[in-house]
């Protein structure tokens, strides 16, 4: 088995995932954002931009911290000390009591923690020690390996209160698919015509958010009662769709035309934007049923910060 798309040598231990859910935020050019008339607004199919309290969530020391998920008491992520030295891997952590925790996942070169549930359950993934990429679950401390049967890499990335995973794997011709893993039973989750397709996120009922691309960009996309719907945030040149409430509003992040990076929320038909003040780029992973969200901004000096944000 050989690792699907690996790093570059000029991206030695980049703190993201690989395939279509690579987080790492565009900067594109610095801008005020155009405001947008109502009525114009409403015909995009755009509400007006929602605002959060932010706080950051920066491993000591780090260079590069991500947050992909939080259960109100622990955030889960990933940091990077140094993202130009080989050796400096990336390493999933844990933020819980004021406390930062490294989660050492055993067997690992690098890891990356996307996702804890109401019951503590944490999945995410690791390179192994022969670089093959693994998704991984720990409940209570116990770890476990999840690995799309077949595949030449899995990775974990989302998981909903009654241990429901999705996440991505590579084929042997290296092309990204989705999977749901429920009960220990997988299925393969693929939009329909797409060439690749990635799922991020499960609510309780078992709908299904992620990424799918076509010949020319990529798209968001949800999947609910087996029937898939493309979710592009209007005149973006690419879109991402990673989490989702048990009511059914989404998170992601979308590109503008100028190449930056934004959060959004989609609700009731509507994508709201979700730009962290004076950041170059924002991305959000998360929104949880209490309408608190997760997720990373870049900075002026192009640092990259782990966020929550209620």
């Amino acid at each position: 088995m050989t690792k699907p798309a690996p790093p570059s040598p000029e991206r030695p231990g980049r703190a993201v995932l690989e395939g279509l859910l690579d987080v790492r935020p565009s900067l594109g050019i610095q801008h005020e954002p155009a405001a947008v008339a109502t009525a114009d607004a409403v015909a995009q199919g755009l509400a007006v931009a929602r605002v959060y309290g932010f706080a950051s969530v920066d491993y000591p020391g780090a260079a590069q911290s991500l947050v992909f998920d939080s259960d109100s008491t622990t955030a889960v992520g990933a940091f990077i000390f140094d993202p130009g030295s080989a050796t400096s891997p990336t390493t999933a952590f844990l933020f819980t009591g004021g406390v930062y925790q490294i989660l050492t996942v055993p067997s690992s070169t690098a890891s990356i923690a996307t996702a804890i549930n109401a019951a503590g359950l944490i999945v995410g993934v690791y390179e192994d020690l022969s670089g093959v990429l693994r998704g991984f679950a720990n409940n209570g401390g116990t770890f476990s390996n999840i690995d799309f049967p077949g595949a030449s890499g899995t990775q974990a990335i989302g998981v909903n209160d009654a241990g429901q995973i999705v996440g991505n794997y590579f084929d042997a011709a290296n092309v990204e698919h989705g999977y749901l893993s429920s009960g220990g039973t997988f299925t393969a989750v693929n939009f329909p015509g797409a060439t690749g397709t990635a799922a991020a996120g499960i609510n309780a009922g078992g709908d299904i958010v992620g990424v799918w691309s076509d010949a020319t960009r990529s798209h968001g996309f949800l999947l609910q009662a087996g029937v898939f719907t493309p979710l592009d945030f209007p005149l973006s040149t690419s879109t991402s769709a990673f989490g989702i409430t048990d009511t059914g509003e989404i998170a992601g992040f979308y590109n503008d035309a100028a190449g930056t990076t934004h959060g959004f929320i989609y609700a009731s038909g509507a994508f709201s934007t979700v730009d962290v003040a004076g950041a170059r780029s924002t991305l959000l992973t998360r929104i949880k049923n209490t309408g608190s969200v997760t997720g990373v901004c870049t900075d002026a000096l192009t640092g990259q910060h782990g966020l929550t944000g209620q």
